[in-house]
């Protein structure tokens, strides 16, 4: 069976891997004429690591965690806690650790999993037609026939509004995040591990390290910044002016051209489905949602892993009822994680009377609460979603 997967991101290469290990000849069809993932680093959660474990891919990618925290959590700026959570006790209940890698190279360990001559480059689809027994894709150059394809290609899906037309599709938070990765630690400052917030602005400063010494952090605000990178930087910088030390030190480590700004975008309310006929969504293009919770690659990763569990074993004709199942397993579980995106979002903007009223309740949670939520969020059992 031929399965045609549009797009080669992390979520596009996830897709290609768990096809390819069910059997199944792989086409990805990347627009780019080149491979490339662009951003800074990105935090694996144990989910997402177990997810790749699937796939055949969580070696290397355990051997990237780093030393656990014993407090990792939420603090205010000043850096004084607010909920904490013993990351290795969630570990142990998740069953995998939390990881933080660089994006490009874990980029680079999906596309190496694929043989030379899968992904074509500079081969945009620009249109579908489900023919009944087969699809046939539109790419500028010939057609390509597929059994099933997987859309693959990002929050800003062209294919995904061709689907489901009556779909709002994106919206865009009010919210800018900058994301980078310094090249190693300040010296003499302690680093705050996980998320510090502001009750005065709404604005968020997190950071993680990486097994290679080097810091991935991230901030947001809200409103308009400068355009211009050094200006910016140096916005960014006095922004941070009076939080803990570790945002100002992080920002003067990192140069100015290698931070990366978006604004963070969801879709307007989950998808009615994620398969149509004999295509399937999966991550972006499926359920894009803020990073509030760090689910956005994991979700795409577990979309995968289950997009190869229905179609292993299924013949050309069995693909659409095949496609059911994929949506069946996955859509209760993404739609939650995107609502809970949303509540998680407005939580952590609260300003003013709210903010302070946020913080005093957060402080009451107890750390052994915080460790089964987390964990409870984090696990992923394939066998057990799949009998669901």
């Amino acid at each position: 069976m031929h399965v045609a997967v549009i797009g080669a991101g992390l979520g596009g290469l996830a897709a290609a891997v768990a096809a390819d290990r069910a059997g199944h000849t792989v086409t990805v069809l990347e627009r780019a004429p080149a491979l490339r993932e662009t951003g800074a680093g990105i935090g694996i959660m144990p989910n997402g690591v177990l997810a790749l474990d699937a796939l055949g891919l969580g070696g290397p990618v355990r051997a990237q965690a780093g030393p656990l925290d014993s407090d990792g959590g939420m603090r205010d700026r000043h850096g004084n806690p607010l909920v904490t959570a013993d990351l290795a006790a969630v570990q142990e209940r998740a069953g995998a650790p939390l990881v933080v890698v660089r994006r490009s190279w874990l980029h680079g360990l999906l596309a190496d999993a694929l043989a030379p001559g899968i992904v074509l480059t500079g081969t945009p689809a620009t249109a579908l037609y489900d023919a009944g027994d087969h699809v046939e894709l539109r790419t500028g150059g010939g057609p390509v026939h597929a059994d099933a394809v997987v859309v693959a290609d990002g929050a800003h899906s062209r294919l995904r509004s061709a689907l489901l037309p009556d779909h709002p599709g994106l919206a865009g938070s009010g919210e800018y995040a900058a994301r980078a990765i310094a090249p190693a630690a300040p010296a003499g400052v302690p680093l705050p591990v996980g998320e510090l917030v502001d009750h005065h602005t709404g604005d968020r400063f997190g950071c993680l390290p990486l097994a290679d010494g080097g810091v991935y952090w991230y901030t947001t605000w809200h409103g308009t910044a400068p355009a211009d990178p050094a200006d910016r930087h140096r916005w960014l910088r006095d922004r941070r002016s009076g939080w803990h030390p570790s945002t100002v030190a992080l920002l003067d480590a990192t140069p100015a051209e290698t931070v990366h700004v978006v604004e963070t975008q969801q879709l307007v309310h989950p998808l009615p489905t994620m398969a149509v006929g004999r295509v399937a969504l999966l991550g972006d293009a499926a359920h894009a949602m803020t990073p509030d919770l760090g689910q956005g690659a994991c979700q795409a990763f577990e979309d995968a892993v289950m997009l190869g569990a229905v179609l292993d074993g299924a013949s050309a004709a069995g693909v659409p009822a095949a496609l059911r199942g994929y949506d069946a397993i996955r859509r209760p579980r993404t739609s939650h994680l995107q609502r809970e995106c949303r509540r998680m979002h407005r939580l952590l903007g609260l300003t003013g009377w709210r903010g302070r009223l946020r913080d005093a309740l957060l402080r009451r949670v107890p750390s052994a609460l915080a460790v089964r939520s987390l964990a409870a969020q984090y696990r992923f059992d394939v066998r057990g979603s799949i009998a669901v």
